[in-house]
Order: structure tokens, then C-alpha cells, then sequence
């Protein structure tokens, strides 16, 4: 199993700083309460060397709103923790954003969902060991496990398994331990599939 350091930007990052306006966060954020109250998201000292873990995402005008690098110790999030990715390119690994922190490092994963299937609206990446651990009994998808986070291959392993997939729908990173994305046409399916695996994985503990 390929071990790799959480939370660090690998892809190409051009960046503006701006206070951003007019974009509804109010359930995205309620949703991030939900996780990191399950912990499948935050920042805890004993888990991937301290760094923050989980992201999220939804749909907004000229791209995608996604919670801010290293935003997981935080208890309650405003806008300004969030960056908009407006544009972003595969090939060259390459993301433009806005917004007062940079985004996510997994941005470009969450761009590949929302590249490949228009109708869906929100992308939820969280850390479960017991979603993770039990991908194969509970018949989850999982990407190749020699592909790291945060990496173009990522990106294109995601974009594969989507090709096959409908919304909402769940798969599991296979190089990125504990990584589980579920993503829908609402934050309510995308996150009540989240806790409907999680429940089943624990059922089998």
C-alpha cells in the first residue's frame, strides 16, 4: 500500500486572492458539520501526521466552490475558507482559483467528477478506515491503488471509474488510504450515501 503525505497541492496552482461573494454555502457547510462530527473529516494529531483531512465540494456560477486547504481543524466554517476553481486542465495539471486560502489539494479529483457527468452537483472526500477497508465486501469501486492523491493519474483514474458510474454513486481511493468520494444531483444524496456505506461497513465489523 502506497503511503502518501496528506493535504499537500501537487498540481499546478495559479491563484487570486479575492474575498469571495455570493456563494451559497449554507448546506455544503452544514454537510461538512455532519462529517467531521463522524470524523471522516477534520485535523486530529494521530491520524496522517497531523495534517487535515476530507474535502468538499459543489457546483457554482463559473465553476466549483471546494473548503480550503488545511481547513479541517477548523469547528465552523465562513466563505472565506472556501476557494472557487474556476478552470482546470488534466493534461497539465493545472487549476486556476480564486478565493482568501487555497483550495483543496484534490481539487482536480473533484474536477474530473464534475467533468464527466454534468448532472451531478456536489463531491464529498472523506477518510473512513472502515469504508476503506471494506470496499471490496460492500462492492465499492476503487481506483488503482499505485496511483497517488492529488496527482494527474488520480484525476484520470477518477474520470475512468465515472465513465461507468451513475449519480450518485461511491468508489474508493485505492493508492490513498482511507479516501471514499460519494457525489449526487444534491448534497443529500451525496451525503446520505456516505453515511448509508458507512453504516454497512461497520455492520460487517
Amino acid at each position: 500500500m502506497m503511503v502518501e503525505t496528506e493535504g499537500v497541492i501537487k498540481f499546478n496552482l495559479t491563484f487570486r486572492t479575492e474575498k469571495l461573494g455570493g456563494v451559497d454555502i449554507g448546506e455544503l457547510s452544514a454537510w461538512r458539520t455532519v462529517l467531521k462530527d463522524l470524523g471522516l473529516l477534520g485535523q486530529t494529531p494521530g491520524r496522517y501526521d497531523g495534517y487535515g483531512f476530507g474535502n468538499i465540494s459543489q457546483r457554482c456560477a463559473g465553476g466549483f466552490v471546494i473548503s480550503g486547504t488545511q481547513t479541517g481543524e477548523l469547528d465552523a466554517v465562513t466563505l472565506d475558507d472556501y476557494a472557487v476553481c474556476e478552470t482546470w486542465d488534466l493534461q497539465r495539471n493545472a487549476v486556476d482559483a480564486k478565493g482568501t486560502v487555497k483550495p483543496s489539494s484534490e481539487s482536480l479529483s473533484h474536477a474530473s467528477i464534475y467533468d464527466v457527468h454534468e448532472s451531478v452537483t456536489c463531491a464529498l472526500h472523506a477518510h473512513s478506515p472502515d469504508i476503506w477497508r471494506n470496499s471490496v465486501e460492500l462492492g465499492i469501486a476503487e481506483t488503482e491503488e499505485s496511483v497517488a492523491y492529488g496527482t494527474p493519474e488520480m484525476a484520470k483514474e477518477v474520470r475512468r471509474l465515472m465513465m461507468d458510474m451513475d449519480s450518485p454513486g461511491i468508489f474508493s481511493m485505492g493508492g490513498h488510504e482511507d479516501g471514499i468520494f460519494t457525489f449526487g444531483r444534491s448534497l443529500a444524496e451525496a451525503g446520505q450515501l456516505m453515511v448509508h456505506e458507512l453504516v454497512r461497513a461497520r455492520a460487517l465489523i
